[in-house]
């Protein structure tokens, strides 16, 4: 990545400076999709993703490169063409280049790994170091706090992704209208990169769950979709997740206590958070809508049909080549088979601990309890 990104800046300073200003320019505000791990934020992602008339994202090659995108992503596809397996380890979801990735994958490596809360997949034993940049505000028991150096990288950083995500899609524009042109011979479409513009962006990471304060000082007309599981299955997934693929990025061993305390402590401090950021008002319903994982799983189209009415995303929904793609996509996803716990048994103490620790996500959502000993 290091190497590549000399190259990739001597390649934007030399041929990309116009379509760069283009996209530096552009005051869009993106889409971002919320939610703790394991709750169909990929899913999400993907469904709204098939909306190219409306959105750009930032694909698997993209979270990788980071760095080096602009000018080595057609050589890498090709280069790297059979790395990936054709679905996800820890799922069903299928795997390739192309498909929308999260975007804190690429902003991880364009800070170095310093200020992204994924750097504790990496080294467990010291997940304590890390915390703070759930919400990039500090680790939420009172001790270690996000420095505003920290906090200026990181987004000096996220904004330099952006606009390289930008720069693509005109880009990206552009090499389709000359295909157009090829195919029709027609000398009607533009001739000049100044005529395109970026779609707006679609990004989904759980971590920005805990960031929605700062995502609105930086983009105040930004656009939130929070998605919420039942957090028993939740912990099963997640558990399940640990089991099937973190350890292809543990460089420390962790025990089965502190992977235990992650995925717990990770969902505290995420949806203390995002209902802080709710209580205080800055997510409401004007930029907030609220789904559930079973209907998105059981429902799918209907789920997205009623975020693009609440946020007011197109106005000719129904009718639009989005929502004829959709409603195939979502004919395809009924023999879609999601990992199911229904056998898996919780101990009374992971129940217990779940219940305490978890209390929020099941009141706020309306999720049940499971009692133990008599209690709940």
């Amino acid at each position: 990545n290091s190497i590549l990104e000399l190259v990739e800046y001597i390649y934007i300073y030399t041929f990309l400076r116009k379509e760069m200003n283009i996209a530096e320019k552009d005051d869009q505000a993106p889409v971002f999709i919320l939610g703790h791990p394991r709750t169909g934020t990929t899913m999400m992602h993907s469904l709204l993703a098939m909306d190219t008339e409306l959105f750009c994202v930032c694909n698997t090659f993209q979270a990788g490169f980071p760095t080096a995108f602009l000018s080595f992503e057609s050589i890498g596809k090709r280069l790297f063409s059979g790395v990936l397996t054709e679905t996800r380890p820890m799922d069903n979801m299928p795997l390739h280049f192309d498909l929308p990735q999260e975007d804190e994958l690429a902003t991880c490596l364009l800070t170095g790994g310093r200020f992204s809360p994924y750097m504790s997949l990496y080294f467990m034993r010291d997940e304590y170091d890390y915390r703070k940049f759930q919400t990039m505000r500090d680790d939420g028991m009172g001790g270690r706090k996000v420095k505003s150096h920290e906090v200026d990288t990181w987004i000096q950083c996220f904004q330099k992704l952006i606009n390289k995500l930008k720069c693509r899609d005109i880009l990206l524009q552009r090499r389709k209208n000359s295909e157009n042109r090829h195919i029709t011979q027609s000398n009607d479409t533009y001739s000049n990169s100044e005529s395109y513009f970026p779609h707006r962006l679609l990004l989904k990471s759980p971590c920005h769950t805990g960031r929605a304060e700062l995502l609105l000082r930086m983009y105040p007309k930004a656009k939130f979709v929070y998605i919420h599981r039942n957090p028993y299955e939740v912990f099963l997934s997640g558990a399940h997740m640990a089991s099937t693929t973190y350890g292809y990025m543990f460089l420390q061993r962790p025990t089965d206590a502190m992977l235990q305390e992650y995925i717990l402590r990770q969902g505290e401090l995420l949806i203390e958070e995002y209902i802080r950021c709710k209580q205080i008002g800055i997510l409401n319903e004007s930029n907030l809508v609220e789904v559930s994982f079973e209907d998105l799983t059981t429902k799918p189209y209907e789920t997205v049909k009623t975020i693009y009415q609440n946020l007011d995303l197109r106005i000719n929904f129904e009718s639009s080549d989005f929502s004829q793609a959709l409603q195939k996509e979502c004919k395809k996803l009924r023999g879609y088979k999601r990992n199911s716990y229904e056998k898996v048994l919780l101990h009374d103490n992971i129940i217990q601990e779940i219940n305490s620790r978890w209390a929020c996500q099941f009141d706020t959502f309306g999720y049940n309890k499971e009692e133990v000993n008599g209690k709940i």
